[in-house]
């Protein structure tokens, strides 16, 4: 993944198994603040235009949802070297957000997501492991 730079701030893109490109903004991770529906990654920016995802998910209300990912998904993504988190605020529905998610979660396989395979915790040693 490369970014440029705009005005707004850095903006993103993301491949999907798809094949689809999906355009996400990127902010640190705890200094982005909305209340609306979003698609959304925690990521590792390394500084030279790469990222590797940790986590990736919707929701109806962005601000809730963080709120509870506080003490679980966002604090286990900044133990894995997260740093950022990307929006995407652009889908029109719930549905288009699970399918958005869904194409992410396909091709990135971010290792919090990775249910059956070793989430939480135990997803959290086998990132280490890596």
């Amino acid at each position: 993944m490369t970014f440029s730079t705009a005005t707004c701030g850095r903006i993103g893109w993301w491949r999907g198994a798809s094949g689809t490109q999906w355009i996400t903004s990127a902010f640190p991770i705890d200094q982005f603040y909305y209340e609306g529906p979003a698609v959304y990654l925690f990521a590792q920016h390394n500084g030279y235009g790469h990222c590797d995802a940790k986590y990736v998910g919707q929701t109806g209300d962005y601000d809730r949802r963080m709120s509870e990912h506080y003490r679980d998904k966002m604090f286990l993504a900044r133990l894995l070297g997260a740093n950022e988190v990307h929006v995407h605020l652009l889908a029109t529905s719930e549905a288009e957000r699970f399918r958005i998610e869904t194409d992410l979660r396909r091709q990135l396989e971010p290792i919090l997501n990775l249910q059956g395979k070793g989430s939480g915790l135990f997803g959290l040693a086998a990132a280490f492991r890596r």
